[in-house]
């Protein structure tokens, strides 16, 4: 007979299969070890948070102050270049400089200082301007009835003086044509066409065609409402780039200018040269400076942009209207508006204006003569000291009518405007919204007081031309 094993009852046993339960006091134990555990982890990466936040503050405030230096220095250097094209009757030294590789565009951009600027005797700018100024070319007869409006507008004019105007990007560029066997090649930006005699490519196009977009938006936005537009029959605004000196010349351009626009042939004509750049055995672009201080550029620019406004317009305002935008500071697409009354003595200081006292003293045409000034007067005066103070007197004129007649709002200047747009004569329309109910002599001493109140004092010259008729 055989009888069951019982099952082994021994103390290893039951220990092995089944631990013991631990005291209460040491569960509740673990558990607080466990949770003073992680809220000390939780309180280390609230502390490294706090820390990262300080150090990244403190980074940006470092490199925003690193950029405003480098924009500093960038915009003083800009102002030293802006005066060393060729000039009629002056030379420019050839200096060795490195070559621009690219150009970083900056996001966002501050408005810069107070320019240092050194003042130097110049050759008269009149002869960077002169073949704009063949406007005589038009009939002495304005045309008759309303402008004709672009069809859509694509850029609204502002309600109020803007204190910048800047383009949102660097430009694109789409290569139309390179042919080498017709010398013909041809870019495209959203709103200009680029026709060049050489192959100077795409990158070489970008360098400047932010100057041609920037000058498009600002003419766009100013509350003048000039609705720029191309001519017409074409949907771009044309530039014809020569690859020399002796090709640009031989365009009808004075010799040693700067460029032009002809309303002939409804195009701006430029040197390479005077876009920073040179061509280099007839096939490569090599880039010497920013082209972005040019104020003479960005005045023909201007006056493409009024294209179908300048047979209507008195010459003062063609061409003081584009003088205003080429003493505007101009960084990295960006037109700087808001300091003009600094911008503007530093303007008059280097066309000759005299320090006295701390007050500058510039000479100007009556203005009685200067708004009777016609277009043949103009270019007959150009290449000698008359000629600058026209450019000079128009430029003071118009940013009166700018910025300090009246409400200082420009408000009389753009009725003026609107009434030339329906196709009211500029004389009658100037005398409604101009002299607004003023004699000229009344309008002289304002304009008079006013500059001197900002520290400038003006010599009116006579020159016994003819004069506004009341």
């Amino acid at each position: 007979m055989s009888y069951p094993v019982p099952k082994s009852k021994s103390p290893f046993t039951i220990a092995a299969s089944q631990p013991p339960p631990l005291p209460r006091r040491s569960k509740r134990k673990r558990f607080a070890m466990s949770s003073l555990g992680r809220m000390a982890g939780w309180m280390l990466v609230a502390a490294l948070v706090v820390v990262s936040g300080f150090l990244l503050v403190s980074w940006q405030h470092d490199s925003e102050a690193r950029q405003g230096s480098f924009r500093r220095a960038s915009v003083e250097a800009a102002i030293n270049e802006a005066h060393s094209l060729k000039m009629l009757g002056k030379d420019e030294p050839e200096t060795a400089q490195e070559p621009v590789v690219a150009e970083k565009p900056a996001d966002t951009e501050k408005e810069p200082p107070s320019k240092k600027v050194t003042f130097a005797a110049e050759a008269p700018k009149e002869a960077l301007n002169a073949l704009s100024t063949l406007i005589s070319k038009a009939t002495d007869t304005p045309p008759q009835g309303p402008l004709v409006a672009p069809a859509s507008q694509e850029v609204p004019a502002l309600d109020k003086w803007p204190r910048s105007v800047a383009l949102t990007g660097t430009p694109e560029v789409r290569i139309v044509t390179e042919d080498a066997s017709k010398g013909e090649f041809v870019y495209h930006t959203e709103h200009f066409e680029f026709s060049c005699d050489a192959p100077i490519g795409p990158d070489a196009v970008r360098h400047f065609a932010r100057v041609f977009e920037a000058t498009w938006m600002l003419n766009c936005q100013l509350p003048l409402d000039l609705k720029p537009a191309p001519e017409t029959m074409r949907k771009w605004f044309r530039a014809r780039i020569l690859s020399s000196d002796d090709a640009y010349t031989a365009t009808g351009a004075p010799k040693g200018s700067g460029g032009y626009y002809s309303r002939a042939d409804k195009t701006i004509y430029v040197p390479i040269s005077n876009l920073g750049m040179k061509l280099i055995a007839d096939k490569r672009v090599q880039m010497e400076r920013s082209v972005e201080s040019n104020d003479t550029l960005i005045h023909e620019i201007t006056h493409q942009m009024m294209s179908r406004w300048l047979p209507r317009l008195p010459v003062w305002f063609s061409e003081g209207s584009a003088e205003y935008a080429g003493i505007a500071d101009f960084v990295h697409g960006r037109f700087f508006l808001s300091g003009m009354e600094v911008r503007l003595k530093n303007a008059l200081r280097q066309r000759g204006a005299e320090s006295v006292n701390g007050r500058i003293r510039m000479p100007m045409l009556n203005v009685n003569e200067l708004l009777a000034l016609e277009h043949n007067a103009w270019v007959s005066v150009i290449g000698g000291t008359s000629g600058s103070e026209n450019y000079t007197s128009a430029l003071l004129l118009t940013y009166f009518f700018y910025h300090m007649d009246r409400n200082k709002d420009a408000a009389g200047l753009i009725a003026w405007l609107r009434d030339i747009e329906k196709g009211v004569p500029a004389d009658q329309a100037a005398r409604t919204h101009l002299l607004a109910g003023r004699s000229v002599a009344k309008l002289e001493a304002e304009l008079a007081q006013a500059y001197k109140h900002t520290g400038i004092e003006l010599d009116f010259i006579k020159r016994d031309g003819a004069v506004f008729e009341e």
